[in-house]
């Protein structure tokens, strides 16, 4: 029986359909100020005008205020299990089950919304998020929750043909949580398992055969079971032309931040982005030159 593999093409036909979306949405602004000026205006002045008043307009049409969802997406959750905050999701330990986690990603305006040192275009205030927050935000916020819950769908769909990514359990998109199964070790220096590099590697080609790249694979997401085998906790799959484009988005977008992309441990698949994080290069180096 042939396995299902992940069509290299992915959701791209739906990024094509939004940027082509925001490009109409330009010229349609151009054109309705091109209307206007042409009945004044000689044809130079005008289209000089409608191309300036264009732009003018599509950045105030992305600084339209939001208000967030009004209700705090974590307040039935006990914050004394809260045994984890990242920059997309709390994590809490569940109550009925220790063996366990929920995982509650952040609405826009709830949580970590710090867009500071993003290249979005928002004019006058600050770019961290709260009670209204400016249409681009959104966008970016939502469309980047979208993958995240693309990245869900896959898990589900091959967890179980990839040893390395735990059981996940209930998942809600609506309500962007789920749960997972609790690995409790963090990787560190200490307890780096001898054979950690030739895990990675078999964790590269079970992605290789089920058409598919794992993303922010940084120190943090790697953690143990208690023989030592590496459980990949968080980070999107995406299939090889989403990957493609996501890189180089990313350090477009959020280059203040994110200066690179890089293969852990020489895994083409497996992809950290370079920034403040701890890298598992770093560990495993440290682990075996001590």
């Amino acid at each position: 029986m042939k396995k299902s593999k992940q069509p290299w093409i992915g959701t791209i036909p739906l990024f094509i359909g939004i940027l082509a979306f925001v490009m109409g949405l330009l010229f349609v602004f151009f054109l309705i100020i091109q209307l206007l000026l042409s009945l004044y205006l000689p044809i130079w002045a005008s289209l000089t005008g409608s191309i300036i008043g264009s732009f003018i307009l599509f950045a105030l049409f992305l600084n339209t205020p939001i208000p967030r969802r009004r209700k705090d997406p974590t307040s039935d959750l006990n914050i004394e299990d809260k045994i984890a905050e990242g920059a997309w999701c709390s994590v809490y330990l569940k109550q009925n089950d220790k063996n366990l986690v929920v995982k509650q990603l952040y609405f826009c305006g709830w949580g970590h919304n710090d867009y500071r040192k993003h290249k979005a275009l928002v004019i006058g205030k600050e770019k961290i998020c709260g009670k209204l927050n400016p249409l681009i935000l959104c966008f970016l916020h939502n469309y980047m929750l979208l993958y995240q819950m693309i990245g869900l769908k896959r898990r589900l769909r091959f967890e179980q043909t990839i040893d390395a990514i735990p059981t996940t359990y209930n998942v809600n998109y609506t309500g962007l949580r789920y749960e997972q199964t609790f690995v409790s070790k963090e990787l560190t220096v200490e307890n780096c398992p001898e054979d950690i590099v030739a895990q990675f590697k078999k964790l590269n080609e079970d992605l290789e055969r089920c058409g598919l790249y794992l993303d922010d694979v940084h120190a943090r997401n790697v953690r143990l079971t208690e023989n030592g085998q590496i459980q990949i906790v968080d980070g999107e799959l995406y299939s090889g032309g989403e990957e493609w484009i996501k890189s180089k988005l990313v350090v477009l977008i959020n280059g203040a931040m994110v200066s690179n992309m890089e293969k852990v441990l020489g895994n083409d698949r497996i992809i950290a982005w370079v920034d403040h994080r701890e890298r598992v290069d770093h560990i495993v180096k440290q682990a075996f030159s001590s």
